[in-house]
């Protein structure tokens, strides 16, 4: 591959799962449903579940049926101890620092929480641009207008990106764009979903943009 640009998800990209981030923005967002909407408990999980895979994001459902104002809502959800779970990742500094491309970040949470995660991993000097959910107006990946609204930012088109993320479906928008797709951790792939390529870990980046 050689691509001229490269944009990355943040959560469970370029740090593992097993560090918690998601698991304790999800129970955030029960607490929300709970407290804020007055769901029953038995109920905030599912639904949070069900908004996800409907619409990108738990907000993007919580806005279209519940009027749910998203400053309010992100503020809520990300008010964890980042700190707590993420340490400076070296290995991930010096495969950044090692690309000669120009590096985005694309993540379906806030700004200050890209901004968290990228200062406690020590990556943030690599990144010249990250795009949150404020930047694309609170339309989420997959939404394909929230891809053309990164892409017309950062000045360039599809084909000349690699984009890399966790989800599937996200990958599966970005190739309709022409970017090249490529998978990380261990989720298991979705049938038909069409890739560039899949690593174990975002360590493993580079060798694969060395291939022919």
């Amino acid at each position: 591959m050689s691509p001229t640009q490269l944009i990355f998800d943040l959560d469970n990209t370029l740090y593992p799962p097993s560090r918690g981030v998601v698991a304790r923005v999800d129970a955030r967002i029960d607490r929300y449903l709970i407290e804020r909407l007055g769901m029953a408990p038995e109920t905030a999980g599912p639904l949070r579940a069900r908004y996800r895979d409907a619409y990108g994001t738990t907000l993007n459902g919580l806005m279209r049926h519940h009027a749910v104002d998203p400053d309010d809502y992100l503020t809520a959800v990300h008010e964890i101890a980042v700190e707590e779970l993420l340490t400076p990742d070296a290995v991930l500094g010096a495969m950044l620092a090692a690309l000669p491309q120009p590096k985005a970040v694309f993540t379906n949470g806030s700004a200050e929480h890209a901004e968290r995660v990228l200062s406690c991993l020590g990556v943030r000097a690599h990144f010249a641009h990250v795009f949150s959910l404020e930047s694309v107006a609170y339309v989420p990946k997959p939404e394909r207008v929230a891809f053309e609204t990164v892409l017309a930012r950062l000045g360039v088109d599809g084909p000349a990106c690699v984009f890399v993320d966790d989800r599937p479906e996200n990958l599966a928008t970005a190739r309709t764009l022409g970017m090249r797709a490529v998978l990380v951790g261990e989720r298991a792939l979705a049938d038909g979903t069409p890739l560039d390529g899949a690593i174990a870990s975002i360590h493993d980046l580079a060798s694969l943009l060395a291939r022919p």
